[in-house]
C-alpha cells in the first residue's frame, strides 16, 4: 500500500497501527470517523500512474508538465533567471486537493538543487507579488539538464498554506521523462524557465496533467 500514497513509511504504519487498535477495542463511532479521517489522508496524498512518453525528437525535444495545476501566466523574453540571457517563463498553479507528485518534464539530469528561505505567497496572489526580490521568497530551485544538453529551472514558491516540496533526487541523478521525483504536499506555485529556442505551446487558465500535457517544444540548436 505504501507505493499508492506519498506518506513517509513512519507515519504511514504508525496510522495502520493507530487503526487496528481502534477497530479492535474502540466504539462504533470512534471506527467511522477514525476510517473517514484516514480516507481522507490517504486521497490527499495519493499516488497516480504517470505513463512514460519518449521526449526526444528528429528536431530537439519536447517539454512535458511536471505537475497538475493550471497555468496562472506566460511570460516570453524575460531575464528573470540569470542562468540566461533571455527566457520564457510559464507560472503554474497547484492546487490544494490536486495530486501532488511531482515528475520529470523531460528525460535529464538534475544540475543544480537548492531551498531558500522567505516570505511564502498564496498560490492566488496577484503576478506581482512573485517578482519581489528572489533572496526575499521562499522558494527551491530545481535545475534539468536534459539529453540534448537543454537547461531549464523550475523554481517553486512556497505557499502560505503550503508545504515545501520533498525532492528525492540530488545533483547528478538522472531520470527518463515522467519519473516521479517528489511530492507537492497542499500543493503551491511552480514557475517554469524555459531556453529562448522553445515553442510554448500551452495557453492561460490550460489545465494540465503532468506526462500528457506539452508545455514546449524545445528547437534543438545544433
Amino acid at each position: 500500500m505504501i507505493r499508492f500514497t506519498f506518506l513517509p513509511s513512519e507515519i504511514f504504519y504508525f496510522i495502520l497501527i493507530v487503526l487496528g487498535y481502534v477497530f479492535w477495542t474502540g466504539p462504533i463511532y470512534s471506527k467511522i470517523f477514525l476510517g473517514a479521517v484516514v480516507l481522507v489522508i490517504l486521497f490527499i496524498f495519493r499516488k497516480t500512474l504517470v505513463p512514460f512518453r519518449d521526449t526526444l525528437k528528429n528536431d530537439g525535444e519536447i517539454f512535458l508538465s511536471p505537475v497538475y495545476g493550471v497555468v496562472e501566466s506566460i511570460r516570453r523574453d524575460t531575464t528573470t533567471w540569470d542562468e540566461l540571457s533571455s527566457s520564457h517563463e510559464i507560472r503554474i498553479s497547484v492546487g490544494f486537493l490536486d495530486q501532488k507528485g511531482l515528475y520529470l518534464p523531460t528525460s535529464s539530469e538534475v544540475g543544480f538543487l537548492k531551498a531558500n528561505k522567505g516570505y511564502k505567497i498564496p498560490r492566488y496572489s496577484e503576478s506581482q507579488n512573485f517578482y519581489r526580490p528572489l533572496e526575499e521568497l521562499a522558494h527551491t530551485d530545481f535545475i534539468l539538464l536534459s539529453k540534448n544538453k537543454t537547461k531549464t529551472l523550475m523554481r517553486f514558491i512556497d505557499c502560505k498554506y503550503g508545504i515545501r516540496p520533498s525532492i528525492w533526487l540530488k545533483s547528478g541523478d538522472r531520470g527518463r521523462a515522467a519519473a516521479c521525483f517528489g511530492h507537492y504536499p497542499f500543493g503551491g506555485t511552480l514557475i517554469i524557465y524555459l531556453p529562448q529556442n522553445s515553442d510554448i505551446l500551452v495557453f492561460e487558465k490550460e489545465k494540465l496533467v503532468p506526462g500528457q500535457s506539452v508545455i514546449a517544444a524545445i528547437k534543438d540548436m545544433k
